[in-house]
């Protein structure tokens, strides 16, 4: 029996709790989902001082369950609760697996309609399933949050509570500093005297991955089976399921393919050569790997929107253990020659989990050559994100980097070292450097 490990969404999902719209907990199989709204039913619990008998939890994989909501699911929502409960109490429904479910958009208005005293909760490993079941029917009346696998944060909390302490100290730095608020205390700079050992975590998350199951396994064969069971669980199956696949052999290829190409330029005449697909499939092949949060495409950074759109985009994975495990390659950072790609993908991942749907992540490419790994915008604002992941002597800002600020003058720079903390000034641009692993 493993331990049961905070999960950071706790603190997205607290301001909500009390609010009259539903929420529903999106993100792959496997991810927590489950584990996690019993984290979530103990803490409303705990704090809206409501009786266990008032919080109950379903899943949809239950057909039983599942039919008899489809029938009736006002009398079926009702019979769930002890009647004995007041009038007029509060009550909180969790059910899981809710994309099983029929029209369950027109259901889930029905109760939201008439049911005012029960807020109910609903989770899904397809935000494609789930947007399709909820649809039209509940817009503004639903908010939709996304759990991932462990953050390095999280890993941290299930590995080492000192490190994971450490790691929150500095993590709130760096996030003061993409935000543009005042630091409270002026940054470390020169070498980092936590980073050699944290950076020891950070290769085996990003070897491994941040799948909880995989996190909190130990022994290396054991980590090999499970995520060998989480590719053939949701590759070969889940996926193949959702694009009516006669076979999986394309799939396989494409997202293989994919793995080896991470904070690449990808053209989709490669790709569709690469897997075996024409132009039509292989949008809906990658329609679907990044619906189910396998792997996402960012788009370079310009002025122009329609450019955006219509240039070639980069790939990144939801997870860096899924990734390496398509490639069969398991290895630690000495025997990788694409290590300055993995960290740059476990960088990526973690600012998709900062930004939430709050802002934009791009990248920045021109024809010389010059490049940007990510270029972040929100409020109006950019930040350029560089990861170099080696040992700095001092702050020497790359030549790219200089280029981007001198173009579009942005107020701060962040660049993403091994072990090195310094600030320095190019342009009007104050530029932190911070190691990658404190992000």
């Amino acid at each position: 029996m493993h331990p049961i490990i905070h999960r950071d969404l706790l603190e997205k999902i607290e301001s909500y709790i009390q609010r009259k719209e539903f929420i529903a907990i999106v993100g792959p199989r496997q991810a927590g989902k489950t584990t996690f709204i019993d984290i979530l039913g103990a803490h409303i619990s705990k704090i809206a001082s409501v009786h266990k008998r008032a919080i109950q939890k379903v899943t949809f994989e239950d057909r039983r369950l599942l039919q008899q909501f489809e029938k009736d699911p006002v009398l079926f929502t009702r019979s769930l609760f002890d009647p004995s409960i007041p009038a007029g109490g509060k009550k909180y429904l969790f059910i899981d697996e809710f994309q099983y479910a029929r029209q369950g958009g027109q259901k889930l208005k029905l109760l939201y309609d008439t049911e005012s005293s029960i807020k109910i909760f609903v989770t899904g490993s397809s935000s494609l399933d789930l947007r399709a079941q909820v649809g039209k029917f509940m817009v503004g009346r639903i908010f939709t949050f996304h759990l991932y696998p462990f953050s390095f944060h999280e890993y941290l909390r299930a590995k080492d509570s000192r490190l994971a302490g450490l790691y929150e100290e500095k993590n709130n730095q760096l996030l003061r500093w993409l935000r543009g608020t005042k630091a409270k205390e002026s940054p470390h700079r020169g070498q980092d005297a936590f980073a050699g050992e944290i950076n020891g975590h950070y290769e085996d998350y990003c070897t491994w991955g941040g799948y909880p199951e995989v996190v909190l396994t130990t022994a290396v064969d054991e980590r090999r089976k499970v995520i060998a069971s989480i590719l053939n669980n949701y590759i070969l199956k889940d996926i193949k399921g959702l694009l009516e696949l006669a076979t999986d052999r394309n799939l396989l290829l494409l997202a293989q393919y994919l793995a080896t190409h991470i904070g690449r330029l990808v053209t989709y005449q490669n790709l569709g050569q690469a897997c075996g697909l024409n132009y039509r499939s292989l949008k809906k092949h990658m329609q679907v790997l990044c619906e189910t949060y396998v792997a996402r495409e960012i788009r370079p950074f310009f002025r122009n929107r329609q450019k955006e759109l219509s240039k070639n985009p980069k790939i990144y994975f939801l997870d860096m253990g899924f990734r390496n495990g398509l490639m069969e390659n398991m290895s630690g950072f000495e025997n990788r020659p694409d290590l300055g790609a993995i960290v740059e993908n476990a960088v990526w991942i973690k600012l998709i989990d900062i930004l939430e749907d709050a802002g934009k992540i791009n990248f920045w490419r021109t024809k010389a050559g010059a490049e940007v790994d990510f270029v972040i915008e929100r409020e109006g604002k950019i930040t350029p994100v560089e990861v170099k992941f080696s040992s700095f002597p001092e702050a020497r800002v790359p030549r790219s980097f200089v280029n981007f600020v001198d173009a579009f003058r942005p107020e701060r720079g962040l660049i993403l070292t091994k072990d090195f903390w310094g600030i320095t000034r190019k342009n009007g641009c104050r530029i932190l450097f911070a190691p990658a692993c404190y992000l």
